[in-house]
């Protein structure tokens, strides 16, 4: 259960990523909406490969958790942050990092996870 919850938070910030460049870019609300259902589509396929994969083979699971991780810290290194604390934006930036450390700090404890 508490996996579900986490995923879904994760979706969240995931599909916001899709929408706002195409908002800057002019696209409509219905284009952004798709195109932010399509990039998730194919997850629960993917995922079920996934946990195939790991039940067959458990040396896999610390790969692919090591993989994820460096795949969303690179993302976040190289076109997130540059981003979020250039000139015109840096104090949203910094507010909405420190928020988001603080919600994912309380579903943490909350969750015992």
């Amino acid at each position: 259960m508490y996996v579900i919850v986490a995923i879904a938070l994760q979706n969240i910030p995931e599909g916001t990523s899709v929408a706002i460049p195409m908002d800057a870019s002019g696209f409509s609300r219905a284009q952004q909406f798709w195109a932010a259902v399509l990039t998730s589509a194919p997850q629960p396929v993917a995922a079920l490969l996934a946990y195939a994969l790991v039940q067959q083979v458990s040396a896999l699971l610390p790969v692919s958790f090591a993989f994820a991780a460096g795949a969303m810290l690179s993302l976040v290194a190289l076109e997130l942050v540059p981003e979020a604390l250039s000139p015109a934006r840096w104090r949203t930036g910094v507010a909405g990092a420190a928020a988001g450390a603080l919600v994912m700090g309380v579903f943490s404890m909350v969750l015992g996870v």
